[in-house]
């Protein structure tokens, strides 16, 4: 373990957790949301909740269709972030609870607000160390619909859905970079010979949950 990795490793195993896995995609200058210029177009998460005396995993991703915004994702987020229990992601172009905080509604999304804030607590935000093996799916740049030399401030910064990422497809790999976030996280627990150690009993439940899953899981 390196050092800036020390503080998710003292927090410990969470049995209660929620990994997530975010889409993002390069946009022109006038679609840019902050932190950076990259639009938030596809969540995906895993939910782990202990389940007498074993696991209980469910997945699922939202992302942007027809009249979306990124708003529309973290409406359908915010209900899913339970009030206790760690919150795990990885590296996208940038810090996953940064962006959050961002793009968040503090009146609409009070829970994601709440647990983004908390990177030292609740939140494992995976440092690129922990993660550099794991892939996530590319997705084209956003073009500018705009005719030629249009001001910037006058550019409608247009996200037509036939130039977003394929919604069917997308969701499928949200959810299994979710499941590839979750079990590299899982993995920094235990000994490998330590076959009782919370953490282990959970990654061979998660190995028996997805052999029951369709094969796109």
């Amino acid at each position: 373990m390196s050092l800036i990795d020390l503080s998710i490793e003292e927090r410990g195993f969470a049995p209660a957790s929620i990994a997530l896995a975010v889409r993002t995609i390069g946009a022109c200058p006038a679609a840019r949301h902050r932190p950076d210029a990259r639009i938030l177009c596809g969540i995906g998460v895993l939910t782990v909740t202990p389940d007498d005396g074993g696991h209980r995993f469910t997945s699922d991703a939202r992302c942007l269709g027809e009249g979306d915004t990124p708003r529309d994702l973290l409406d359908w987020l915010e209900p899913q972030i339970a009030s206790t229990g760690a919150v795990i992601s990885w590296d996208n172009f940038g810090a996953v609870p940064r962006r959050l905080l961002a793009l968040a509604d503090p009146v609409r999304h009070p829970q994601i607000i709440t647990v983004a804030a908390d990177t030292a607590g609740r939140w494992r935000a995976l440092p690129l160390g922990h993660t550099w093996h794991l892939r996530q799916a590319r997705a084209h740049l956003m073009p500018c619909v705009c005719p030629p030399r249009t001001p910037v401030d006058e550019c409608p910064a247009a996200m037509p859905t036939v130039l977003l990422p394929a919604p069917a497809t997308t969701a499928v790999e949200l959810v299994n970079e979710a499941i590839a976030g979750w079990r590299c996280w899982a993995q920094g627990f235990g000994d490998f010979d330590d076959a009782d150690h919370p953490a282990q009993a959970a990654l061979r439940a998660l190995d028996r949950w997805r052999g029951e899953q369709p094969a796109t899981r």
